[in-house]
This record gives structure tokens, C-alpha cells and sequence, in this order.
């Protein structure tokens, strides 16, 4: 039982990798995105309404819409990355497609009362997107692994 696991753990490890500290600077950071009237107004929409935006942050601002409306919110992202290591220069430069917000809000006014509202939405976005490899490489004759044990 424990050679099993020994070799289940060894074919894990074949495929694990480490992150430096590059990654959490290119995880941690993604680009504001958004409809038009979210972006105008620099993405402070917790107490604005009429804005499939309003279904993320705070959704009662959805109960403004007395029609219907389709969101379809297509971005794209230009990666222009660079990276200098021991010299050699190595760069990419890729864009790519971003979602934002899209969906459905079904809403209408009440029969009793036309200036009240009810709405229902149904919408999804797209937070971040990993479809950017930074590589890089390069000789390294100054210094090695070993040298920190040798101290």
C-alpha cells in the first residue's frame, strides 16, 4: 500500500511547478472591464442601477430595467510582454479575447403601479484571463543552485 502511494505521489510530482514571485504579479492583477457606462464612470457602480454591471456589485440596482435587454460585452486584451534575463531579450507579444459582462435581464414595470419595476437576470463575466505565457532564457555562468549549500 505505501509503494503504491510512494509511486502515485512520484508521477504527481512529474507534473508540479513552483511559482515565483513574477506569478503573483501577473495572477494578482487583472484588467477593469465592463460595460461602456461601468467603464465611463470608473467601475463604481454599488449604488448606481440600469447596468447589467449592478448584477455583480449590488443587485437590486437590476430592479431599475422595465424592458428587456440582451448584454453582449466583447473585450480584447494586448499583451505586449518582455523580459531581459543575463541579456538575452525574449518577448511576446499576443492579444487576446476578453468576456465581460453578458446576459439577460427580463424586467417590467408593475401593473399597479407603472413607475415600479421588478427585473430577473441571468449573466456571467469574465474576471481574468491566463491566456499569457511570460518565457524566458538564457546561460547562466555566474552563479549556481549549489552555492547557497557551500555557504
Amino acid at each position: 500500500m505505501k509503494k503504491n502511494i510512494l509511486i502515485l505521489f512520484i508521477l504527481i510530482q512529474a507534473k508540479a511547478y513552483a511559482q515565483v514571485p513574477e506569478d503573483a504579479i501577473r495572477y494578482g492583477w487583472y484588467p477593469q472591464n465592463g460595460t461602456a457606462r461601468n467603464m465611463a464612470i470608473g467601475g463604481a457602480m454599488g449604488s448606481l442601477g440600469g447596468d447589467i454591471t449592478a448584477g455583480f456589485v449590488n443587485p437590486a440596482g437590476i430592479g431599475f430595467y422595465k424592458t428587456s435587454e440582451f448584454v453582449f460585452t466583447p473585450a480584447l486584451l494586448f499583451n505586449n510582454n518582455k523580459a531581459t534575463y543575463r541579456d538575452n531579450l525574449s518577448s511576446n507579444k499576443r492579444g487576446a479575447f476578453n468576456l465581460g459582462p453578458t446576459g439577460l435581464i427580463f424586467g417590467e414595470p408593475t401593473r399597479r403601479n407603472p413607475a415600479n419595476s421588478h427585473a430577473f437576470s441571468i449573466a456571467l463575466n469574465q474576471l481574468v484571463n491566463f491566456n499569457n505565457n511570460i518565457t524566458y532564457t538564457g546561460l547562466n555562468n555566474y552563479s549556481s543552485f549549489s552555492e547557497q549549500f557551500a555557504e
